[in-house]
């Protein structure tokens, strides 16, 4: 039997996938039968949760499909594509729950909850921060924003089951507009992260250019291989959870055609090899001219 491992994204996806069904059930018969609009808010979100997480499954498998005659870069931004509808569908969850509970404000529909409910919000918020704190780890190791995406979905629902719960502890001391209030508080949250996750994938889908940091890192490793004079030019491309890089360098005019190959194979040979998550390498060679 094969061993599991736990920090490939596609198996952490599903174990988030496997949480979150588990979560959604049982918040909401808590929300439900606790007679609380925060806890049942909170639900809706770890509904969305399933189907976000769903999302981030389905663009990680496309994304490991090779490149091929329509997608010669390969299919790496399904993973991207993935993390933006992520985002979005967190964004229409909170715009759902909030405006849920602005009718329950203006109609004053206000309950006790029970403590279902406040068990609920509790055990929500470790076992929440605990997916948050696990998914974040594989993102980041494995450089995939769909995952990275998906362990802030879970940190947001993770905030919401704490405004629940400070709703539901207000509402059983007789403070029963908390609850409503709590809900509101909670979609307030969510959009604010959707926000926070549409930028950068948006960024790395119109090919923004990706950090400094990393630009500098190829730069240092192409300009260590002998031969290199000077980089002229470097282009790197974002494709989901992998870069394509695309650089000129320059070498003596001197060179022969096949000292100057020599040198670009070197320059691919090393990026591929020591700078993280590089798929593909175009080197071009230009004369040095001294400025």
């Amino acid at each position: 039997m094969p061993k599991v491992n736990f920090l490939d994204s596609k198996t952490c996806t599903l174990v988030g996938l496997v949480t979150n069904v588990a979560l959604a059930i049982f918040k909401l018969l808590a929300g439900i039968f606790g007679f609380s609009y925060a806890m049942i808010a909170d639900g809706i979100h770890s509904v969305s949760d399933c189907l976000a997480t769903s999302t981030v499954y389905v663009g990680l498998r496309i994304g490991e499909r090779p490149a091929d005659e329509s997608h010669p870069y390969g299919h790496g931004n399904a993973e991207t594509i993935a993390a933006f509808l992520v985002a979005l569908i967190i964004l229409a969850t909170g715009a759902f729950v909030g405006i849920s509970a602005v009718r329950l404000i203006v109609h004053q529909h206000f309950e006790t909850p029970a403590t279902i409910a406040l068990a609920a919000a509790a055990a929500s918020i470790v076992i929440k921060e605990g997916m948050f704190r696990y998914t974040f780890k594989v993102g980041e190791r494995n450089n995939s924003p769909a995952v990275i995406a998906n362990a802030w979905d879970h940190r947001s629902d993770a905030y919401s089951s704490v405004a629940a719960l400070v709703g539901i502890l207000g509402a059983r001391l007789a403070f029963w507009y908390l609850d409503p209030i709590a809900g509101l508080a909670v979609s307030v949250l969510i959009v604010k992260m959707s926000i926070a996750l549409l930028r950068p994938n948006i960024g790395i889908l119109m090919d923004e250019r990706p950090d400094t940091a990393i630009l500098a890192e190829i730069t240092a490793t192409a300009r260590k291989v002998s031969g290199v004079r000077a980089i002229d030019n470097l282009r790197a491309h974002r494709r989901g959870s992998t870069f394509t890089i695309d650089i000129e360098v320059a070498v003596d005019g001197g060179l022969t055609v096949e000292q100057g190959h020599q040198v670009a194979s070197e320059v691919k040979s090393r990026l591929l090899g020591e700078v993280e998550h590089v798929q593909d390498v175009m080197v071009h060679v230009n004369p040095y001219r001294p400025s």
